[in-house]
Formats: structure tokens, C-alpha cells, sequence
């Protein structure tokens, strides 16, 4: 591969820790007391967590700002409950996507007994009100070395998830002044020639093609295009 691209790699061991009894989160991008000009917010896209929620164990939070929430479980269902009386259960081969004002109350909670669950939410500010606050996603990995697209082209952006075999690939068409972000959920991928491993990601902007191969089985990849007509904040 040629790298084409303009990129900026967020590994994962680079990642804010926050732990308690109930709850252990990685974050991305600079959050609470986590701040390095490194780890900035691409965009509008200002959250990237990873968190592991314990057996009977719930996590209340505020959104810091105005816009969506995209909560995918990787392993074990999770319940979701929001202050607009949104409540549902968001099992494995599904994703949420919720739109919410600033200060806005969310509840998610592991209703396991002896096992915990793991989960990525991301957050991105927006404010264009949808006409649906909340939609529920089946995702499907059936079909290999290909990125389903998961939200509406209605949108301001784009997020999909893959599943590779090993050398699978796929060339991404994106505008050239839009951005792609890429998170690996399992696996090795390398992505427009930079190498990226298990949790690592990568913003990539300035190019219109973007190829992506895998280097294992069983890659798992989730990508989030921020279209050009996405009014971006920086935090």
C-alpha cells in the first residue's frame, strides 16, 4: 500500500484509564481529567469509550454536549435508559443511536449476574435534530471483507462495521474534505500503509481513497466518516 493520506494514530496503550467497582473505561480522547494536546477530539467527534461495566452493575452519566450517542455491545447485552424515557436492551449484533440534548441523563446498566460486558461508545455533536431520537441496528457480519453501513444517509455522518479474513480488503471512496476515523474492535489491520492493532485508531483526511487490508482472521473494524457538511467543534 501507498500511503496517500493524511493520519494521525491513536494507539490503544496511549489510552485514559478511569477504574472503580463498577466500571473500567479507556478513553481516546482527552476526557475529565485526562488532557494531552495529543489526544485531541477529531471534530465533532469527541468521544471514543471502551468501557467493561461489571456484573450487576449500572453507569449513570451526563452528555456533554448536544448531538448522538452510538453504544455497540461486543460482548453481552446492555440495557439503555435515558432521561426521555428511552429504554431498551441492546443485545450483541446490535447497535444503538441516540440523539440527546446537553446535560442529558443515560443509564446503562449490566444486568448479568456473574459476567461482565464490554462495550464501545462514541459521541458526536450535532445540532441537526433528527426526526427519530432513538433507532435500534441490526448488524450484520455474514458477509465477510466488507463494511456494512449502519446509519441513515440522512445523517451528518457515517459509521459501519466490518468482519475480515486474513489479506481481506476493501478500498473506502470518501470526499476528500471529509475525514474517516477507523477503530480496530479484534485483530490487525493496515490501513492506508500505517499498521494498526486491537483498539488502536486512526483519523485519516486530505485523500479520496483509502485502502484497508486485514492481517489476521476475524478482523473486526469500525469506521466513522464525518462528512463535510458536519459543523465541527474542537475540544
Amino acid at each position: 500500500m501507498n500511503t496517500i493520506s493524511q493520519g494521525k494514530i491513536f494507539l490503544s496503550n496511549q489510552r485514559s484509564i478511569i477504574e472503580s467497582d463498577r466500571i473500567k473505561r479507556y478513553s481516546t480522547f482527552n476526557f475529565e481529567g485526562f488532557q494531552n494536546p495529543a489526544k485531541e477530539a477529531v471534530g465533532n467527534l469527541y468521544a471514543i469509550h471502551d468501557d467493561t461495566l461489571n456484573p450487576n452493575s449500572d453507569f449513570n452519566f451526563y452528555t456533554r454536549q448536544q448531538g448522538y450517542i452510538f453504544i455497540v455491545p461486543i460482548s453481552g447485552n446492555i440495557s439503555y435508559i435515558d432521561e426521555q424515557k428511552n429504554e431498551t436492551l441492546v443485545e450483541v449484533g446490535k447497535s444503538l443511536l441516540v440523539y440527546l440534548d446537553k446535560n442529558a441523563y443515560i443509564q446503562l446498566k449490566n444486568r448479568y449476574q456473574k459476567e461482565t460486558i464490554n462495550y464501545l461508545m462514541i459521541a458526536l455533536s450535532s445540532d441537526e435534530i433528527p426526526q427519530r431520537s432513538l433507532t435500534v441496528s441490526n448488524i450484520d457480519l455474514s458477509q465477510v471483507n466488507h463494511l456494512q453501513t449502519i446509519t441513515s444517509a440522512s445523517l451528518t455522518f457515517k459509521i459501519g462495521i466490518g468482519r475480515y479474513k486474513n489479506s481481506g480488503n476493501t478500498k473506502y471512496v470518501v470526499n476528500s474534505i471529509s475525514t474517516l476515523y477507523c477503530f480496530v474492535l479484534a485483530g490487525s489491520f493496515e490501513i492506508d500503509g500505517r499498521m494498526l492493532n486491537d483498539r488502536d485508531g486512526i483519523a485519516l483526511s486530505a485523500t479520496e481513497k483509502i485502502e484497508i487490508e486485514a492481517l489476521s482472521d476475524n478482523g473486526l473494524l469500525l469506521t466513522i466518516e464525518l462528512l463535510p457538511k458536519t459543523s465541527y467543534i474542537l475540544f
